[in-house]
């Protein structure tokens, strides 16, 4: 796949969370007809940077939004391709999703393997679309170039021509979904599937399935040289006191982030789901007590032990000595920067989070990073028993 790129000079570095809104999409608009830009204009997607701290989640959305949506006429650098992914296979906000949709138009050229995203997409969205405008930037309504994050799929996908065949089969069942499509919509549906059926068979799209949109994937090994956090005080969801040292030690461990509050099922909720089952693999896999599991809330001053404990039962997590909810009682702080976080917070809440979960060796260090894109469980276990097995492991299977 081609994808856009380019050596840009770097936008201002003055943008913190005094930056007004307007200065933000002004860049937006402004690396539209500047696309050398573009490169630039990714580095103020991070969930964690000072643009986004002690906004509110709206405003948060609004500007992510707004500066997604350019790369549909900028060009989609290699740097933003997670977070578009990230928001078509996990999003629930018709503007993110609808912006995301925009800005995979910017790719390079057409490919099919953004089919899959586009499709998760439209399960995510269908019952929570609205009508949205990129037109300008907190636009008065009614407006004239109003339309929907469906609508805005379904152009990516009309945009994707025969690239789009692999989604036929689900896109013919939609049709049959008559309670979830606008009639612009379900237009712009019919004559997408109408050209798939007519057109012939092709081999383009399918030789380039899988050509790497989401970059290789979203595991990366990794090794900090920053201090173990040992000395941070935790609780764990029977109000036992543990420190970071106490527990991460001794024993690989597989450490995931969260919080109760959050209103997105694909992210946190999912996540302490597919928790619990990588807790039942090991187990199944005599793993039990040879690795340590973890969730570690965002969100201290609020998930006390009963509300981590109610929400780890209500998904299937096993408790016990290796396998805990924690809250930090100091030093969170301390812990967001070990990690480096994809987390940003409002006023009273988290405005914005990615998913994440790490794999620590024994000594409680970084070993492998999974973010953004949802994880696979087996994939999680594959680099967890390499650590357990002892050093080189994993360099070893590499190698074969």
């Amino acid at each position: 796949m081609q994808r856009t790129g380019g050596g840009a000079p770097k936008l201002p570095d003055d943008l913190d969370q005094n930056t007004p809104e307007e200065r933000i999409a002004a860049l937006a608009d402004a690396v539209k007809s500047d696309p050398g830009r573009r490169d630039s204009l990714a580095e103020l997607l991070p969930e964690r940077i000072p643009l986004y701290a002690g906004r509110s989640t709206n405003a948060t959305i609004r500007m992510r939004g707004y500066l997604m949506a350019a790369f549909e006429q900028a060009g989609l650098p290699d740097p933003a391709i997670p977070y578009v992914l990230e928001e078509l296979e996990r999003g629930r906000d018709a503007y993110l999703v609808a912006a995301a949709a925009r800005a995979v138009r910017g790719l390079g050229s057409p490919a099919s393997d953004a089919v899959p995203f586009l499709l998760k997409a439209i399960e995510n969205i269908k019952y929570c679309d609205d009508a949205v405008s990129f037109g300008s930037y907190q636009p008065r309504w009614p407006v004239p170039d109003r339309t929907t994050a469906i609508e805005e799929i379904m152009k990516t996908f009309a945009w994707l021509g025969e690239h789009a065949r692999p989604a036929l089969p689900a896109l013919e069942a939609l049709r049959q979904d008559r309670g979830v499509l606008s009639a612009s919509a379900r237009a712009a549906l019919d004559a997408i599937v109408a050209e798939l059926g007519d057109a012939g068979a092709c081999c383009c799209a399918a030789e380039e399935a899988g050509a790497g949109l989401a970059g290789g994937g979203y595991a990366r090994a990794e090794r900090t040289s920053a201090a173990v956090p040992a000395g941070v005080e935790l609780e764990d969801q029977d109000g036992r006191p543990v420190t970071f040292g106490g527990f991460f030690t001794g024993r690989p461990s597989i450490v995931v982030f969260f919080y109760t509050r959050c209103d997105n099922p694909n992210k946190c909720s999912l996540s302490i789901t597919k928790l619990a089952r990588l807790q039942r693999a090991l187990r199944q896999e005599g793993w039990q007590g040879q690795l340590r599991t973890a969730a570690i809330t965002y969100d201290p001053g609020y998930d006390l032990p009963s509300r981590l404990s109610a929400y780890g039962h209500n998904r299937g997590v096993i408790f016990g000595d290796s396998d805990r909810f924690l809250r930090t009682k100091t030093g969170f702080g301390t812990l967001q920067e070990y990690f480096g976080l994809g987390v940003n917070f409002g006023p009273a809440l988290v405005n914005r989070h990615r998913i994440e979960l790490f794999v620590l060796d024994p000594e409680g260090r970084i070993a492998v990073t999974f973010t953004r894109l949802q994880w696979d469980v087996q994939d999680v276990l594959h680099h967890a028993r390499a650590l357990a097995c002892g050093p080189g492991t994993l360099a070893r299977q590499r190698r074969t």
